[in-house]
């Protein structure tokens, strides 16, 4: 509330005394003037406001009220709820002194409470014009034009109350709010920065800090703010900023551990997993990554960022078909992320599914004008390599990934992975000594013919994704998979 500067009673006291009495009843003994005005004042200065009332009213019977008697009446009506009443004694304020900016101030006050909205902005207006300076005048009207989507008109009237000397943490509070939700981001730290200065800051300040720290790219910033909030209150959300300002840091230690301690903390909250598992990728711990990709899809099953992430995670791992199924789902549920169509071809390519690949890039190429010259080099590579598969198909040739083996228990353990699911691509990278290894035993496409008798005739009987049994040569050991 606002202090007024017309009258002894200040309306700004009113509020405060409706909300925190200066005097317990009994405590100051008000004795009965004869006169229900200077009684009424006498009793409202005295906190009691049931009593002041009665006596403003049998003042305002008496035809004897003057603003004094009317704003109070007006203050407590709304305090109450008492609207019908609020707006009655308001509206009397207004006409006995129609160039008072506080009575058009709380005769707003109990419209708006009525939701007579557009005249409670007229009164406003109009006592704007009466007073630049009326600070409860510029709130309202500030907090009218945000309801309506107008942020900038918000912020202008917000900030004449910052340049007329407010320092309060919830006007810097609302003019970072604004310029966040208009992109202007060190504009919106720096009122967030006044807010936490006003202070007392919460934990919502320095998180939001940090967050728009790592926007204007000042990570040390970000882990400053986040440290604060870990010391007002250790707990899931304040552990998951910490963890995310190092990781955006590259300080991946100190980032996994406070996004473990987010997840322990606050095993619900999806965006720790999210966030705990790119962590995890990054540092190459796949499997432990994979289990947090899960539960977090489990959770949010149409976040087309995080199957697109968890797509790259089983690319990586070899597994173009579950990889396929995640990015496709990204592209259903984000048809325009560009960087989905990207991996999609890289996927079709490695599965020689090159019509389909070839689709993709024409759909790249309209998306995205700007990368057309490279979009078209990688089209006529895919055609060529689209044209060179069907040739080799049509002598006979077969595409195969080849695994070779040095003894028996090599093979045991390989056999063991395989029938739990493994990647045959990412096992060749593991464990395979052949040349091919690195390519993940890629040998393109083979003539059975050209192969060992006993090769040859496993590989004419292999189906499509096929794994062939091991194969002992020469003293090693191979193992085969047919791809398309």
């Amino acid at each position: 509330m606002y202090q007024s500067n017309r009258t002894a009673i200040s309306l700004c006291l009113g509020i405060l005394l409706l909300l925190i009495p200066l005097w317990a009843s009994g405590q100051m003994e008000v004795l009965a003037t004869g006169d229900d005005c200077a009684e009424g004042k006498a009793l409202y200065e005295a906190a009691r406001f049931p009593e002041a009332r009665k006596a403003f009213i049998r003042c305002v019977a008496l035809g004897e009220p003057d603003l004094d008697t009317l704003l109070p009446l007006t203050v407590m009506g709304i305090s109450d709820e008492r609207l019908d009443e609020a707006q009655k004694y308001g509206s009397m304020a207004v006409e006995f002194d129609p160039e008072d900016p506080d009575a058009r101030y709380w005769y707003g006050r109990a419209l708006l409470r009525s939701n007579r909205v557009e005249e409670a902005r007229r009164q406003w207006e109009a006592g704007l014009r009466l007073s630049l300076k009326h600070k409860g005048i510029l709130e309202g009207l500030a907090r009218l034009a945000l309801n309506e989507g107008e942020p900038a008109k918000a912020y202008q009237l917000l900030d004449q109350l910052r340049r007329q000397g407010l320092d309060e943490a919830w006007l810097h509070r609302m003019l970072a709010d604004i310029a966040a939700s208009r992109g202007i981001w060190a504009q919106s730290l720096a009122h967030l920065e006044d807010a936490i200065r006003s202070g007392p800051p919460g934990l919502s300040d320095y998180l939001a800090a940090s967050e728009l720290s790592l926007m204007l790219g000042d990570k040390d910033a970000a882990i400053v703010y986040c440290q604060k909030a870990v010391d007002l209150k250790p707990a899931g959300p304040s552990f998951g900023a910490l963890g995310e300002a190092f990781f955006a840091a590259d300080v991946m230690d100190s980032a996994l551990v406070y996004l473990r301690k987010a997840v322990d903390s606050d095993a619900s909250n999806p965006r720790h997993r999210f966030n705990l598992a790119n962590a995890l990728e990054i540092t190459g711990q796949y499997n432990e990554a994979e289990k947090h990709f899960q539960y977090f899809l489990a959770s949010q099953p149409d976040d087309a960022v995080g199957h697109f992430n968890y797509g790259v995670h089983l690319e990586k791992q070899g597994r173009e078909v579950e990889a396929l199924y995640h990015i496709n789902r990204t592209i259903r549920l984000e048809p325009g992320m560009l960087s989905a169509h990207i991996v999609k071809v890289q996927l079709l390519e490695k599965m020689n599914q090159y019509d389909s690949a070839v689709q993709e890039v024409t759909f790249l190429k309209a998306a995205d004008p700007a990368s057309i010259e490279e979009l078209t080099i990688w089209e006529n590579r895919l055609v060529k390599l689209r044209d060179e598969a069907n040739g080799a198909r049509q002598e006979g040739k077969v595409h195969l990934l080849h695994m070779i083996l040095v003894d028996p228990s090599m093979v045991e353990l390989v056999q063991n992975y395989l029938q739990t699911g493994a990647d045959f691509g990412s096992l060749v990278t593991q464990y395979s000594t052949g040349p091919a290894a690195a390519r993940g035993g890629d040998i393109g496409w083979i003539a059975p013919n050209d192969l060992v008798e006993a090769m040859r005739e496993v590989i004419k009987g292999l189906g499509i994704n096929e794994i062939s049994p091991p194969i002992e040569s020469r003293g090693l050991y191979h193992i085969f998979k047919r791809l398309p």
